[in-house]
């Protein structure tokens, strides 16, 4: 065949876009496991992110997959419903926080994920946060203690806030740690803290964290996401602080060890 035919040029590019295709697709089969490892890695460090307090340490990509096995991580999660029941056959780990929300809000169907973190002899709950930020999505974690208002951490992300301004919300570590100590109800209400501009306070008594300066859209989104995403946690919530105050009780008279067993725990065992 004439090299210098226009049919020869056809067969030889033709040839050539179905090799590079054939490469294309080994290459992109080939990595698909690790790419698949290191996005669950990278999810175990934000979850764990929001606990770090409690653990003591930075969790960090490499270290992430080592602390989730010694929590025993995969054996400690749940699926909870609107209502606080669980739900049964959903693997929580797996749950894409995006598809559990419409407009920013919980639906009414939504299967959320539940993680439980042991440590040092005490349970911590993780949920997950997703919302719009001021450009695009901005989602996270948050943890209680076992009354199930106390927060003990939290971890934020986020796919395009502005750097040096919105983007701080995951990059200085002072703002997710200003959320230790903090409590979702007060005096048995339903009121998460808020992000609010120095000077300002909540009008529902809720605890509050002081925004970011420079980046006040953001940081009312970040409250915002906080609200609509524990609202979808409340009941589950209710149900551990009850279950929490019923241990107090009956550690402090054996007559209140009955009623505990009628509660209906979140966690199956």
């Amino acid at each position: 065949m004439n090299r210098n035919s226009n049919v020869y040029t056809v067969i030889y590019a033709a040839l050539l876009c179905a090799l590079v295709a054939v490469l294309l697709t080994v290459a992109a089969v080939g990595l698909a496991p690790q790419q698949k490892a290191n996005s669950d890695n990278e999810k175990k460090q934000q979850i764990l992110s929001s606990i770090s307090s409690v653990l003591g340490k930075e969790v960090t990509f490499e270290n992430a997959a080592q602390i989730w096995d010694e929590l025993d991580m995969d054996n400690n999660m749940s699926v909870v419903n609107v209502k606080g029941d669980e739900v049964a056959g959903v693997n929580a780990f797996d749950i894409v926080a995006k598809q559990q929300f419409k407009a920013g809000v919980v639906k009414d169907d939504a299967n959320l994920p539940l993680f439980i973190a042991n440590v040092n002899g005490k349970p911590y709950y993780i949920m997950c946060l997703y919302g719009a930020g001021l450009w695009d999505a901005v989602w996270g974690y948050i943890s209680v203690e076992s009354d199930g208002s106390t927060i003990a951490g939290a971890s934020f992300d986020h796919a395009s806030e502005t750097a040096g301004l919105g983007a701080k919300i995951k990059d200085d570590p002072s703002f997710a740690a200003a959320f230790v100590g903090k409590h979702v109800f007060q005096n048995g209400q339903f009121a998460p803290v808020q992000v609010l501009k120095q000077g300002k306070t909540a009008a529902n008594g809720a605890d509050q964290v002081d925004a970011i300066t420079g980046a006040t859209k953001t940081s009312d989104c970040v409250s915002l996401i906080i609200n609509n995403s524990l609202t979808g946690y409340k009941a589950a919530l209710e149900k551990i602080g009850t279950l929490s105050n019923m241990v107090q009780d009956c550690v402090a008279d054996s007559t209140a060890c009955d009623s505990i067993q009628n509660v209906e725990p979140v966690i199956a065992e």
